[in-house]
Protein backbone atom coordinates (compact mmCIF):
# COMPACT_ATOMS: atom_id res chain seq x y z
CA UNK A 1 0.00 0.00 0.00
CA UNK A 2 1.39 3.37 -1.04
CA UNK A 3 1.68 6.11 1.62
CA UNK A 4 0.03 9.45 0.93
CA UNK A 5 2.10 12.61 0.61
CA UNK A 6 0.59 13.88 3.87
CA UNK A 7 1.91 10.82 5.70
CA UNK A 8 5.44 11.50 4.38
CA UNK A 9 5.40 15.15 5.39
CA UNK A 10 8.41 16.03 7.59
CA UNK A 11 7.95 17.44 11.08
CA UNK A 12 7.46 21.22 11.14
CA UNK A 13 5.30 21.37 8.03
CA UNK A 14 1.89 23.02 8.10
CA UNK A 15 -0.93 22.54 5.63
CA UNK A 16 -2.18 25.68 3.88
CA UNK A 17 -4.77 26.04 1.18
CA UNK A 18 -3.41 27.21 -2.13
CA UNK A 19 -5.23 29.51 -4.51
CA UNK A 20 -6.05 26.52 -6.69
CA UNK A 21 -7.67 24.72 -3.77
CA UNK A 22 -4.81 22.24 -3.37
CA UNK A 23 -3.00 21.69 -0.09
CA UNK A 24 0.44 23.30 0.17
CA UNK A 25 2.82 22.31 2.95
CA UNK A 26 4.52 25.27 4.68
CA UNK A 27 7.66 24.55 6.64
CA UNK A 28 9.69 26.88 8.84
CA UNK A 29 11.79 28.09 5.89
CA UNK A 30 8.62 29.06 3.99
CA UNK A 31 7.41 30.94 7.06
CA UNK A 32 10.76 32.76 7.38
CA UNK A 33 10.56 33.70 3.69
CA UNK A 34 7.04 35.04 4.21
CA UNK A 35 8.07 37.06 7.28
CA UNK A 36 11.01 38.60 5.38
CA UNK A 37 8.92 39.44 2.32
CA UNK A 38 6.29 41.14 4.50
CA UNK A 39 9.05 43.38 5.87
CA UNK A 40 10.58 44.13 2.46
CA UNK A 41 8.89 42.93 -0.72
CA UNK A 42 11.85 44.14 -2.80
CA UNK A 43 14.53 42.23 -0.89
CA UNK A 44 17.10 40.83 -3.29
CA UNK A 45 16.82 37.07 -3.76
CA UNK A 46 20.48 36.63 -2.72
CA UNK A 47 19.87 38.49 0.55
CA UNK A 48 16.65 36.58 1.20
CA UNK A 49 18.36 33.27 0.47
CA UNK A 50 21.19 34.14 2.89
CA UNK A 51 18.66 35.19 5.56
CA UNK A 52 16.75 31.90 5.39
CA UNK A 53 19.72 29.60 4.78
CA UNK A 54 19.04 28.49 1.19
CA UNK A 55 20.84 28.74 -2.12
CA UNK A 56 19.46 31.54 -4.33
CA UNK A 57 17.88 29.11 -6.86
CA UNK A 58 16.18 27.11 -4.08
CA UNK A 59 14.92 30.31 -2.47
CA UNK A 60 13.55 31.65 -5.77
CA UNK A 61 11.84 28.32 -6.41
CA UNK A 62 10.10 28.53 -3.02
CA UNK A 63 9.01 32.14 -3.58
CA UNK A 64 7.57 31.20 -6.98
CA UNK A 65 5.75 28.23 -5.40
CA UNK A 66 4.28 30.52 -2.72
CA UNK A 67 3.14 32.94 -5.44
CA UNK A 68 1.58 30.27 -7.65
CA UNK A 69 -0.22 28.81 -4.63
CA UNK A 70 -1.77 32.21 -3.91
CA UNK A 71 -0.11 32.60 -0.51
CA UNK A 72 1.80 35.61 -1.84
CA UNK A 73 -0.96 37.54 -3.59
CA UNK A 74 1.08 40.46 -4.92
CA UNK A 75 4.01 42.74 -4.20
CA UNK A 76 3.18 46.39 -3.55
CA UNK A 77 4.73 49.61 -2.27
CA UNK A 78 3.09 51.20 0.77
CA UNK A 79 2.81 54.94 0.28
CA UNK A 80 2.61 57.63 2.95
CA UNK A 81 -0.89 59.15 2.96
CA UNK A 82 0.47 62.15 4.85
CA UNK A 83 3.30 62.77 2.38
CA UNK A 84 0.83 62.56 -0.51
CA UNK A 85 -1.51 65.10 1.10
CA UNK A 86 -4.21 62.77 2.51
CA UNK A 87 -3.57 62.86 6.28
CA UNK A 88 -7.22 62.63 7.35
CA UNK A 89 -8.54 59.10 7.85
CA UNK A 90 -12.28 58.70 8.38
CA UNK A 91 -14.15 55.58 9.41
CA UNK A 92 -17.63 55.50 7.87
CA UNK A 93 -20.34 53.17 9.14
CA UNK A 94 -23.07 52.84 6.56
CA UNK A 95 -26.54 51.28 6.44
CA UNK A 96 -28.32 50.54 3.17
CA UNK A 97 -32.08 50.84 2.81
CA UNK A 98 -33.28 47.22 2.50
CA UNK A 99 -30.13 45.92 0.78
CA UNK A 100 -30.59 43.77 -2.29
CA UNK A 101 -27.88 42.12 -4.38
CA UNK A 102 -28.32 44.78 -7.09
CA UNK A 103 -28.17 47.64 -4.58
CA UNK A 104 -25.07 46.19 -2.92
CA UNK A 105 -23.37 45.66 -6.28
CA UNK A 106 -24.09 49.27 -7.30
CA UNK A 107 -22.84 50.64 -3.99
CA UNK A 108 -19.68 48.51 -4.05
CA UNK A 109 -18.94 49.58 -7.64
CA UNK A 110 -19.19 53.25 -6.59
CA UNK A 111 -16.81 52.68 -3.69
CA UNK A 112 -14.35 50.71 -5.82
CA UNK A 113 -14.30 53.56 -8.34
CA UNK A 114 -13.28 56.08 -5.67
CA UNK A 115 -9.51 56.11 -5.03
CA UNK A 116 -10.09 57.86 -1.69
CA UNK A 117 -11.94 54.80 -0.34
CA UNK A 118 -9.03 52.65 0.78
CA UNK A 119 -11.20 49.88 2.25
CA UNK A 120 -14.83 48.91 1.81
CA UNK A 121 -15.95 46.08 4.06
CA UNK A 122 -19.32 44.31 3.92
CA UNK A 123 -20.04 43.26 7.47
CA UNK A 124 -22.57 41.33 9.52
CA UNK A 125 -24.41 43.25 12.22
CA UNK A 126 -26.45 46.42 12.63
CA UNK A 127 -24.73 48.17 9.74
CA UNK A 128 -23.94 46.96 6.25
CA UNK A 129 -20.56 48.51 5.40
CA UNK A 130 -17.52 50.04 7.02
CA UNK A 131 -15.43 52.32 4.82
CA UNK A 132 -11.99 53.80 5.39
CA UNK A 133 -11.70 57.08 3.51
CA UNK A 134 -8.60 59.27 3.03
CA UNK A 135 -8.96 63.05 2.64
CA UNK A 136 -6.87 66.20 2.68
CA UNK A 137 -8.91 67.76 5.51
CA UNK A 138 -12.40 67.81 7.01
CA UNK A 139 -13.83 69.98 4.21
CA UNK A 140 -12.44 67.57 1.63
CA UNK A 141 -14.09 64.67 3.47
CA UNK A 142 -17.40 66.57 3.69
CA UNK A 143 -17.31 67.04 -0.09
CA UNK A 144 -16.79 63.28 -0.49
CA UNK A 145 -19.67 62.50 1.89
CA UNK A 146 -22.07 64.85 0.08
CA UNK A 147 -21.11 63.56 -3.37
CA UNK A 148 -20.64 59.84 -2.65
CA UNK A 149 -22.78 59.00 0.37
CA UNK A 150 -25.58 61.48 0.97
CA UNK A 151 -27.05 61.18 -2.52
CA UNK A 152 -26.02 57.59 -3.23
CA UNK A 153 -29.00 55.44 -4.16
CA UNK A 154 -29.99 53.04 -1.41
CA UNK A 155 -27.99 54.64 1.42
CA UNK A 156 -30.28 54.93 4.45
CA UNK A 157 -27.79 56.44 6.91
CA UNK A 158 -24.11 56.78 7.69
CA UNK A 159 -21.91 58.04 10.49
CA UNK A 160 -18.41 59.44 10.13
CA UNK A 161 -15.67 59.10 12.70
CA UNK A 162 -12.38 60.94 12.26
CA UNK A 163 -9.32 58.96 13.32
CA UNK A 164 -7.19 61.06 15.67
CA UNK A 165 -4.20 58.69 15.75
CA UNK A 166 -3.28 55.29 14.37
CA UNK A 167 -1.78 53.44 17.31
CA UNK A 168 -1.21 50.35 15.16
CA UNK A 169 -1.35 49.95 11.41
CA UNK A 170 0.19 46.97 9.67
CA UNK A 171 -0.24 44.87 6.58
CA UNK A 172 1.71 41.96 8.09
CA UNK A 173 -0.07 38.70 8.83
CA UNK A 174 1.09 36.13 11.39
CA UNK A 175 2.87 33.23 9.70
CA UNK A 176 3.47 31.13 12.80
CA UNK A 177 3.20 27.38 12.77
Amino acid sequence: MKKSKAAKMPKGFQKAKSGAGQDLALDEIDRRILRSLQQDGLIANQVLADDVGLSPPACLKRVRRLRSAGIIERTISLLSAEALGYPLLTVVRLKLDGPTEAMMHTFEARMMASPRVIQCMLIAGDIDYILLVRSRDVAHYQEFARRMLKVAPGVRAYTSEIVLALTKSTTELPVDS
